[in-house]
């Protein structure tokens, strides 16, 4: 479901109001990175299993709520939880959009648990016991994927609060690594439900690709391997033997048809409504071209991202190079000279 647009500044009191985690995009129509933050919003809500609600507005047509939220560029993202602002990312960055959102939403649980927040409270406490366990475990899930790289610790790693917490920190930044974190102490819910849901008892705790690597000693154990290392995302650069493969994998992927499309789902039975819309296009066109189904492997999913720069499905190729998503497609098909380029299905 698209995210919705607001348009008054009492709609924007009325959103930033309710108690639950939302993310509001300060957006300009001449901004074509602002489109492109709608898009990856909209992927992202319906991926994460937490409840998240975003909206967007026009930045210059409300420059008081603009100037009241120091607004100076679009697009700006400004995330909210209990009515306040939690965080916020300047500009078109995917990987910390994603990350914010993850976390963001991942407040619902606490929320929900607090006894100051009587609204939210009523609707929680018809769950049962194993509802709040699958519930707490799905969030559980989304932060310990949010990140590559992802450690839970006590305190930031600009502020550890314990002498473990403080020596992983350091061994990680020593090696470059780039990585997320989480403050258990500022969830008790996460503190004590990761615990059991990694079945490791103590923090720190590190995990790559969403799953548990472990605490300190076999960090320390780890890092004796120059693969594992190299295997890692380096701030400023990039992941060398493990990434190499899938780049060269994903190169071979977008070649390995003229035209190649990657959607969710496939053209007999698309999966969401972009796809769907692309397939009845490219069908209209009469284009020859292959699908890819990203719902199936996940590497290719989030790699692709990364390897087109282009952070939403579908995406649509040529020749290995990318065209665009529905958007473009939509567009290039109404130039003519593109519809001579393509690799179309002959009359029988």
């Amino acid at each position: 479901m698209p995210i919705q647009e607001i348009k008054s500044g009492e709609e924007v009191a009325s959103f930033i109001k309710d108690p639950s985690p939302a993310v509001l995009h300060f957006f300009a129509s001449w901004a074509p990175s602002c489109d492109q933050v709608n898009d990856l919003l909209d992927d992202l809500v319906a991926e994460i299993a937490l409840p998240l609600r975003a909206a967007y507005i026009d930045a210059e047509a409300l420059p008081g709520i603009s100037l009241n939220f120091k607004i100076t560029a679009a697009p700006t993202l400004v995330f909210f939880s209990n009515g306040k602002e939690v965080d916020r990312v300047d500009g078109f960055v995917p990987k910390e959009i994603q990350s914010k959102v993850v976390l963001t939403a991942s407040r619902s649980l606490s929320q929900n648990s607090s006894t100051d927040s009587s609204s939210t409270l009523s609707s929680t406490q018809s769950l049962t016991p194993e509802q709040e366990k699958e519930a707490l475990n799905a969030r559980l899930k989304s932060l310990v994927s949010s990140n590559k790289v992802m450690l839970f610790m006590k305190g930031n790693p600009a502020s550890p609060r314990c002498g473990f917490s403080r020596t992983i920190v350091d061994l990680l930044n020593s090696h470059n690594i780039e990585f997320g974190s989480f403050d258990i102490f500022s969830d008790e819910a996460v503190r004590q439900g990761l615990k059991e849901y990694s079945n490791w008892p103590t923090y720190p705790q590190l995990y790559l690709d969403g799953e548990l690597v472990g605490g300190l000693d076999v960090v320390k154990e780890e890092f004796q391997d120059q693969a594992f290392i190299d295997a890692l995302p380096k701030v400023g650069g990039s992941a060398s033997d493990g990434k190499d493969d899938l780049e060269k994998r994903l190169k071979e992927l977008v070649s390995s048809h003229r035209m190649m499309l990657f959607m969710k789902g496939n053209r007999d039975a698309p999966k969401c409504g972009f796809s769907r819309t692309i397939i009845e296009l490219l069908n209209n066109a009469r284009a020859d071209y292959q699908t890819f189904d990203i719902l199936e492997d996940e590497e290719v999913r989030q790699g692709l991202k990364e390897f087109s720069n282009w952070p939403t499905y579908p995406q649509l190729y040529l020749d290995g190079e990318l065209i665009g998503g529905l958007d473009v497609v939509k567009e290039e098909l109404l130039d003519t000279h593109f519809l001579r380029q393509i690799p179309r299905i002959r009359n029988e």
